[in-house]
């Protein structure tokens, strides 16, 4: 029986922090999740994943099992070889600066590796998930905020300063909405969670649904993106248009990419695509009918296999690429 080594992995991300212990055959262990509150402010969020920390090493050492680092994922550009966030993450304010790395390893004695969060999905995907099979990949998150890494020669590529893959801050549209990056007309702000719930809301007050209604007991402050995806599979109007608007911005963003990139797969994850309802097969008509035949005749566009494990799985493997 090959040795099992064990990895410990934190997924920092706009509305929820996940993590866990998994080992070399991706195996979970254990895993948890804690509301982010990243309205708090950076500090509250540095001390919670600091105790989040010290309650895996905790935990791994129960079980007997040898840690020898910290891999942790956060949104932003990330610079990996000193673990501090270099750019701004719109969805978590004032993190930009945050030296997550030094801070961690003062504290818990042990090396820390980090990285950026759909960077980390885009390792777990290659190693254990739908990544696998292929050398040229694009990894696309979609929840609270919009992400991207990019796989050449199934090595991540990072960039000349970390800021690779943030397909999220594409602009889509000349002078269109503010988006919280200060700039405008940004994928993000039309297709990640906040901007679903956004158009449901609009739509449910112009021509309010039954099915909706009833889903969220005739209350609008009640719409989530699980509540879309609910309406939906029970073939509400309302929702399916808003999941199809929402897919067909999302795909006619990415067909640049597809065009820039010429992948072998793109791999779509996170919390709104987790809804299903036909979302990645409206994106990948998108894509198909917008970028050349040349880039699509052989692309595969196709789900994560790792759910909302990928995040945290990838930061635990951070370690092996510390040198990359």
């Amino acid at each position: 029986m090959a040795h099992l080594n064990y990895y410990a992995g934190i997924d920092i991300g706009g509305s929820n922090v996940k993590y866990g212990l998994v080992d070399s055959t991706g195996n979970i262990i254990y895993r948890g999740q804690k509301p982010a509150l990243v309205e708090k402010g950076p500090k509250p969020l540095l001390h919670m994943i600091t105790n989040i920390g010290e309650d895996l090493l905790l935990r791994a050492a129960e079980d007997d099992l040898t840690i020898n680092w910290l891999g942790v994922g956060s949104p932003g550009p990330i610079d990996n070889q000193q673990g501090v966030v270099r750019g701004t993450s719109p969805n978590i304010p004032d993190w930009k600066g945050t030296a997550l790395g030094p801070h961690l390893k003062e504290h818990l004695n042990l090396p820390v590796y980090v990285d950026n969060d759909a960077n980390t999905m885009a390792l777990a995907e290659l190693r254990f998930g739908a990544g696998q099979r292929f050398e040229t990949i694009l990894c696309v998150t979609v929840g609270t905020g919009i992400g991207g890494a990019i796989i050449i020669n199934k090595e991540l590529w990072r960039g000349s300063s970390f800021s690779a893959g943030e397909l999220g801050h594409m602009v889509i549209q000349y002078e269109g909405r503010k988006c919280p990056c200060g700039n405008r007309g940004c994928l993000e702000i039309y297709c990640r969670a906040g901007a679903m719930i956004e158009r449901a809301g609009q739509k449910y007050t112009a021509n309010p649904s039954e099915i909706m209604r009833n889903i969220i007991d005739d209350d609008i402050k009640q719409l989530s993106i699980k509540k879309i995806f609910a309406a939906a599979r029970k073939n509400d109007t309302l929702a399916l248009e808003t999941i199809e608007e929402t897919a067909r911005i999302l795909g006619a963003g990415l067909s640049g990419a597809v065009n820039l990139l010429n992948p072998e797969a793109v791999i779509l994850g996170g919390g709104v695509i987790e809804g299903g309802a036909g979302f990645i097969e409206i994106v990948a008509e998108e894509i198909r009918a917008r970028a050349f035949a040349s880039a699509t005749e052989d692309l595969r566009i196709i789900k994560a296999e790792l759910g909302n494990d990928a995040g945290f799985i990838g930061a635990g493997l951070l370690g092996e690429y510390r040198t990359k």
